[in-house]
């Protein structure tokens, strides 16, 4: 009886050993068919990983080119002989004026001699004003906003302020009307941006090609003669995600993220996210591979590549 009795312990024990031993073996299955890569929480901290939801955004597609600030004493000379020849072709027109009345009936003042004098003078000053507009034309297009008196005294009072500039832009490929918006940002680290709708066709730019307009943009910290890049909108708009920069990793020629899939308190498992970073947005990318609120790893992606690609390797404590 005693026999049978240590028999039946001596089983137990037996299968309680085997229960526990196939326990570990069975999470470590589990996790190798987790798609991704799964992490002990100490091996996360130690990688020194973080992670942070990845936000909404929308894209539009652009035409993109290039532009440029135009310098304020180049309008303001152009603006300055405009004015000067509208002055003295009024006061010309004026002195005219007088002298035909002064000439006319038989007590005459003038003589027709000084008559002709004074019509010749408005006829010179008249073809002056001319080619000054055309001048400006030339320089500012045929559809600039200040083509009448009250627009251009608003304008340059805006552009002298530095209330507004005023932009030149190129792109090497665009037909039809001009653009109803234009999107001009600052160049470099600086990606701050400005939209504008005073648009209007510019003469062709000889040292670029294809076709220029100008852009009266308000509300600017824009420096004369600052080179900027200049888009225009097209298309509707497009709903996604920003990733980062920081969270974008190049592997396999490709550009990834990692996905924070699983986050436990012991292990935490990261899907590597194949992106397109062929749309910058800002100091990031639009996505579409990626969803709103997907949690991104932020530090330590690259770590996380290089212990995916070899997995044999200890994470240090």
């Amino acid at each position: 009886m005693m026999r049978a009795a240590g028999a039946l312990v001596a089983t137990l024990l037996l299968l309680s050993a085997c229960g526990k031993s196939d326990q570990p073996a069975k999470a470590e299955k589990e996790g190798a068919e987790t798609p991704g890569v799964t992490l002990k929480a100490e091996e996360v901290a130690s990688l020194g990983i973080t992670v942070q939801p990845a936000a909404a955004a929308q894209f539009t597609g652009r035409i993109n080119g290039y532009g440029v600030v135009t310098a304020l004493d180049t309008i303001a000379q152009a603006d300055s002989e405009f004015l000067t020849a509208q002055a003295a072709a009024a006061q010309s027109q004026a002195a005219a004026a007088r002298a035909r009345a002064l000439s006319t009936g038989e007590d005459a003042a003038i003589s027709r001699e000084q008559l002709e004098v004074a019509q010749s003078k408005a006829a010179a000053d008249a073809a002056a004003l001319a080619l000054a507009r055309r001048k400006t034309e030339a320089a500012f297009g045929l559809r600039s906003p200040w083509r009448d008196t009250e627009s251009r005294q608003a304008a340059m009072r805006k552009l002298a302020s530095g209330a507004a500039v005023l932009v030149r832009a190129t792109f090497a490929a665009t037909g039809g009307a001009a653009p109803r918006t234009l999107e001009i940002s600052r160049m470099g680290a600086d990606s701050k941006s400005w939209t504008t709708h005073t648009i209007w066709d510019a003469p062709a730019d000889a040292a670029v090609p294809g076709r220029s307009f100008y852009a009266l943009v308000d509300g600017s910290d824009l420096a004369q003669n600052e080179r900027v890049i200049a888009a225009i909108p097209i298309g509707a708009a497009q709903a996604g995600a920003k990733v980062s920069a920081k969270a974008v990793v190049f592997g396999e020629s490709e550009a990834w993220v990692y996905v924070q899939t699983v986050s436990g308190k012991d292990a935490q498992t990261f899907l590597r996210t194949r992106v397109d970073i062929s749309r910058p947005v800002g100091d990031g990318y639009f996505v579409t591979s990626v969803k709103p609120g997907d949690r991104l790893v932020m530090d330590g992606a690259g770590l996380l590549l290089a212990h995916e690609a070899n997995p044999s390797t200890e994470v240090e404590e």
